[in-house]
């Protein structure tokens, strides 16, 4: 490339006058100073830039054309005194080349850049999500305040219960105090319709004192210090068996507990309180003629114990198996099976207090129900209740 043969210098075109060479000269090194810097900007912005552009690749490709432009005007003034033509060919052989790689890569980029937001677009954009975050932040305030004065309402219900359960025991036991020293008294004295209505009032006494335990036993799950503790859970379904003894045996009943049951963190004296009311309801409501059978088993879950209770009883419609869940609601009258309609609700708070949860599945009348349980591996351990605990009145 450096070899000049016997080929002569540009400038003899030029006729070496001096005028017309320094024309060319000053023109192409002007041309050539601005190639340089262009590429040094490009290089400078890539450098600088806050965020790496995705089209890098595109500019240093570009800069590298400007410069090879840049020499090939630098090349243009030594021909003038040098014949480098060889050189000169090549360079712009090489030139040509990556122009037009840059030419195909900076095609596909047209879309793109087109679809760039201007400065004013992005604005307006910034500005409508300012007024999205702003909107969402009060929208989550309102959602905490709700939470807030909700859970304030459920704790004044809570204590309302409580408060009003405890009160009506007094006046009540009058009423049965009486209603007993009436019978003793005056039962031989009484006949007909005053025979049935001293029993409809000792019926309705013990009804309401059912009623009034069980909303108290509801209100006070979760009220006191919490006590967690890791036991083997056999024990809690045991406790729940031997106090339900006589009633089981009255019924007949026979229940099942699997040998293979964990060992779960929990506060066990609300789990016996739990499996009491399961076992008492599926030893209740049990098929005519059948005797009642309920199988106890629990396995892990994930990061949670699955405890299951299952009986052989009337079981629960499909439609109904959530609702009977609810304080108060039974599927029966008070005549057919007794009970107050609470004591599926005590279980389900009980359950949550746990950070789990509790639901039946059932195939239908006549085809028994299975009560599912879910309790973290690791509960969330409670912080007690704000709404203070009285004492208890005897």
């Amino acid at each position: 490339m450096l070899d000049t043969g016997a080929l002569l210098p540009h400038g003899i075109c030029y006729l070496q006058q001096p005028g017309l060479i320094w024309l060319h000269v000053i023109s192409d090194a002007l041309i050539a100073l601005a190639y340089f810097m262009i590429p040094v900007s490009l290089l400078y912005l890539m450098r600088r830039s806050r965020t790496r552009l995705s089209f890098n690749w595109a500019i240093a490709l570009f800069a590298a054309f400007i410069i090879l432009c840049g020499a090939g005007h630098v090349l243009d003034i030594v021909v003038i005194w040098k014949p480098l033509y060889w050189m000169q060919g090549w360079l712009r052989a090489l030139t040509a080349a990556v122009s037009l790689a840059t030419a195909i890569a900076i095609l596909p980029l047209v879309p793109r850049l087109l679809a760039m937001r201007s400065p004013q677009e992005l604005e307006e954009a910034n500005s409508r999500l300012r007024e999205e975050i702003k909107l969402r932040e009060g929208a989550e305030n309102d959602q905490r305040r709700s939470l807030g004065e909700l859970k304030r309402a459920v704790q004044e219900l809570e204590q309302f219960a409580y408060i009003t359960s405890h009160d009506l025991q007094a006046p009540l036991r009058n009423v049965a105090g009486f209603a007993q020293l009436l019978g003793r008294r005056y039962r031989d004295k009484l006949e007909g319709d005053g025979l049935e209505f001293l029993d409809f009032i000792e019926k309705g006494v013990k009804q309401m004192q059912m009623l009034i335990n069980d909303l108290l036993a509801l209100s006070r799950v979760g009220r006191g210090e919490a006590s967690f503790a890791t036991a083997p859970l056999s024990n809690a379904i045991q406790r729940s068996i031997k106090a339900l003894g006589p009633t089981i045996e009255t019924r007949h009943a026979v229940v099942h507990v699997d040998e293979s049951l964990p060992s779960v963190k929990a506060d066990h004296n609300l789990l016996a309180q739990l499996f009491q009311n399961l076992v008492d309801n599926a030893t209740k409501f049990a098929r005519s003629g059948v005797s009642p059978e309920v199988r106890v088993s629990a396995w892990p879950e994930g990061a949670q114990w699955h405890l299951m209770v299952k009986d052989n009883g009337i079981g629960v419609p499909k439609d109904q198996v959530e609702t009977i869940f609810a304080v108060f609601r039974r599927l029966h009258s008070a005549d057919a099976y007794e009970g107050t309609g609470i004591g599926l609700a005590i279980c389900r708070k009980i359950a949550r207090h746990h950070g789990g949860d509790i639901w039946a599945t059932s195939e239908g009348l006549g085809e028994g129900t299975e009560f599912h349980i879910r309790l973290p591996r690791e509960p969330v351990m409670p912080t007690g209740s704000t709404v203070p605990r009285l004492a208890e009145v005897h």
